[in-house]
């Protein structure tokens, strides 16, 4: 079973993009940002890593997943 992004949030810029992941029951986050994908994350780290780069969650709005 390959995993599937359920839901998607990115910045205006489309700079950064958040997606929520799904396989089978296990569920988590995924940053992408230029060629980088940080995969298997939790929101608390979503949270830092965006805020490590000056990005907050408040500055991303849902897009197409």
């Amino acid at each position: 079973m390959e995993p599937k992004a359920e839901y998607a949030m990115q910045t205006a810029d489309g700079a950064w993009r958040v997606e929520i992941v799904k396989r089978g029951r296990s569920q988590w986050y995924r940053i992408i940002h230029d060629d980088s994908v940080l995969d298997w994350l939790t929101i608390a780290a979503v949270q830092r890593l965006l805020g490590e780069a000056g990005v907050s969650l408040a500055d991303l709005s849902e897009t197409a997943a």
